[in-house]
């Protein structure tokens, strides 16, 4: 199930990963995807750094 990841700038991220792992809060309305907005920076980063390469084809300087 697609989860709609909510960033602290507003920006929509879709994703199927599971959000458990992540300090967010989610919520469903309806029958709608849930909707997760992650909490913190660090939130954040751990959720682009962990999904980001693989779903939103994005490479982070080492």
């Amino acid at each position: 199930m697609t989860t709609r990841y909510v960033l602290r700038t507003g920006d929509i991220i879709h994703s199927d990963r599971n959000p458990d792992e992540l300090d967010v809060y989610c919520y469903r309305s309806g029958t709608n995807p849930p909707t997760c907005l992650l909490l913190s920076e660090q939130a954040e980063a751990d959720f682009l750094l962990r999904y980001g390469s693989e779903e939103l084809n994005m490479a982070y300087p080492g």
